[in-house]
């Protein structure tokens, strides 16, 4: 797969990697990619035609589908609240399962953040180290 997406010339990441991405040049538009096995989902603005391209050219190479909007992803549902520029990831349905395989009991408990947190990187956090 990696040799297939530098065909594509997208980049892989440094932190991980099943992780790509690609930026126009010219927009500076960025499409970024994950890849698990042979599952793939693609992410970016629907507004710009690239997303559709580039989507369209690895299809084209491996003869898969494009299943649109990701709601789920290796067991990991997606919310999007466009409006509000958020999405919301939730696996805990995945957990629960495994909880329960392992006959694995838990009793609620606090964690040191409250609940609805919202990470929001700072310039340390998000620097051209992590791609």
């Amino acid at each position: 797969m990696t040799k297939l997406m530098l065909t594509l010339r997208f980049k892989q990441c440094k932190s991980d990697t099943g992780v790509y991405y690609f930026i126009d040049e010219k927009t500076r538009e960025l499409v970024i990619t994950i890849v698990y096995v042979n599952n793939i989902c693609f992410m970016g603005s629907k507004d710009f035609p690239l997303l559709l391209e580039l989507k369209q050219k690895f299809i084209m190479k491996l003869e898969c589908y494009d299943l649109e909007e990701t709601k789920e992803f290796l067991r990991i549902y997606i919310n999007y609240n466009c409006k509000d520029q958020k999405i919301f990831i939730n696996q805990s349905e995945y957990l629960n399962k495994v909880l329960t395989q392992f006959n694995v009991t838990t009793n609620p408990t606090s964690t040191p953040l409250s609940s609805g947190y919202i990470f929001k990187p700072n310039n340390k956090q998000c620097n051209s180290n992590f791609c």
